[in-house]
């Protein structure tokens, strides 16, 4: 080769190097939301950092009330469509029976026990990492919609997201937030939680939802909105007048509350069920969005919620007020990229704990989840399988510092520990030392406690109910505790329309 030849590669290769140094140097440095830079972790080069993920929760969706999981009515059909693409788990927990411990359990991988945050007023412990910080740290975009505050910056449920923004509790449409996200993050990979509340507040509805289920009229909605409210704030009342739960008992007023609302059953569930399909129509929507932006087939989409929902059966309304099905059993779907794993259905009891693990197993960097309560759903999936029969999970678990009712205080108490194995679903009532027994196979609806007809099984779920919780409040990071009136009065506001506050 000539003199000449050796300058001209050496001039190239002078070049290259300044141009690859001009582009390391000028791609985006990950932050926090502050703004301050964040360490990235070395290796994240390592697995598979290039997947997007969007959590998409609907809050107060019961599993039960979708075609999917077997429903006769017509409320979700682009969601079972999705289901034939994705994994379908028929046994699925939420962590705790209400938003803030669930969606807390949901982004830490761990139980309330745990994490502690049972009521209002407390701020999660700076020493529990959450998705999206641990997504940030390695290159993600982060950021999320929400129209539930208790998700947001009260309990610092916002840690790790870059741009968090609240919407008005009644939007629940997510495709113009996604498409407007989507035109902003160039081709960096992105984490995305979006969070709904149709079922929620389902008065709302609007009467088009409705109609192929059946007809309310406009006072009985608004008749259903004001019970909902008053029943709200007597049960919470000690609560939201700094009182120790349990001063007042209004026991005979809520019954009254009760009686109401089971008058209205009928419209109550109609309205509910034209809520689904309006979370199922605005859950089409985003899709649409990601397919036509070109992100859907190579991302990771969990479709989840938070909690359930009781009307009248075991005598309850609404949420967070046992550990019962109806409540604690929730849809969780996940879709993988290429359709990867499509149309299968897990028969294994699972909770949402397991969903950071599993997307942190996916991406081949398990060691970022290596504290992490849950355990990978990935080996389930791919063996399509359920877990050993003769396990026993706790997939759940209710502290309640909030409300008080006089018939449940004294049968169930404030903790109830959920115990499942096999057919056999164990429920744990700590201060009463008592143990109900169903068998979901025979008896879904749990109407007939067996404990006392199988002993054995009762005896074997009691004691690991008993030794789990101990351990559990070893690990507990207390979370910081609010002093006096913090909120602003539009924060309040906004979580009195919810039934939150009086």
């Amino acid at each position: 080769m000539s003199f000449r030849g050796v300058i001209y590669i050496a001039v190239f290769l002078v070049c290259a190097a300044g141009l690859v140094w001009w582009g390391l140097s000028s791609a985006p440095v990950p932050q926090t939301s502050d703004g301050a830079e964040i360490e990235v972790v070395a290796g994240q080069a390592d697995g598979q950092l290039d997947v997007p993920i969007i959590i998409y929760l609907v809050d107060t969706l019961r599993a039960d009330r979708l075609g999917v999981y077997g429903y006769s009515r017509p409320t979700s059909p682009e969601l079972d469509a999705l289901a034939a693409e994705s994994v379908l788990f028929e046994q699925a927990y939420a962590p705790a029976p209400w938003t803030l411990p669930s969606v807390a359990s949901l982004i830490t991988s761990t139980f309330l026990c745990e994490h502690g945050l049972s009521r209002g007023k407390k701020k999660m412990n700076n020493g529990l990492k959450t998705l999206a910080e641990r997504l940030q740290s390695v290159g993600y975009t982060t950021a999320g919609y929400y129209n539930n505050l208790l998700v947001g910056s009260l309990a610092a449920l916002d840690r790790g997201y870059q741009q968090f923004v609240f919407k008005s509790w009644n939007d629940d449409r997510r495709a113009r937030d996604v498409d407007l996200f989507l035109d902003g993050i160039a081709t960096r990979p992105f984490y995305l939680y979006l969070h709904t509340m149709e079922p929620h507040t389902s008065w709302s509805v609007p009467s088009k939802l409705t109609r192929p289920f059946g007809h309310v009229s406009v006072d009985d909605k608004s008749r259903y909105e004001a019970i909902y409210l008053r029943y709200r704030e007597q049960r919470f009342e000690d609560y939201r007048s700094n009182r120790p739960v349990g001063t007042t008992d209004n026991t005979a007023l809520q019954d009254q509350s009760r009686a109401e609302l089971e008058s209205l059953h009928e419209s109550i569930n109609i309205l509910y069920d034209g809520a689904v399909l309006e979370a199922d129509t605005n859950l089409a929507n985003v899709i649409r969005v990601l397919k036509r932006r070109g992100f859907w087939d190579k991302a990771i989409f969990v479709f989840l919620s938070d909690h359930g929902e009781e009307f009248g059966e075991h005598d309850g309304w609404f949420h967070d007020q046992s550990v019962y099905e109806e409540l604690s059993r929730i849809p969780l779907i996940i879709h993988f990229p290429n359709d990867e794993f499509a149309g299968r259905r897990i028969d294994a009891v699972v909770s949402l704990v397991d969903v950071m693990p599993t997307i942190f197993d996916y991406l081949q960097r398990p060691e970022l989840c290596a504290e992490c309560r849950g355990n990978s759903l990935l080996p389930l999936i791919k063996e399509n399988s359920a877990r050993r029969p003769a396990e026993i999970s706790i997939p759940a678990l209710r502290v309640n510092q909030q409300s008080y009712y006089r018939a449940w205080q004294e049968t169930r108490g404030d903790v109830n520990i959920v115990l499942r194995q096999a057919q056999w679903k164990g429920i744990w009532n700590v201060e009463t030392r008592t143990l109900e027994l169903y068998d979901l196979k025979n008896d879904p609806a749990e109407s007939t406690d067996v404990s006392l007809q199988s002993a054995g099984v009762a005896d074997r779920l009691r004691s690991h109910a008993q030794a789990w919780l101990s351990d559990c409040r070893t690990r507990l990071k207390p979370p910081i505790e609010l002093e006096g009136d913090e909120l602003d009065p539009e924060t309040m506001e906004k979580l009195r329309s919810l039934g939150y506050f009086n």
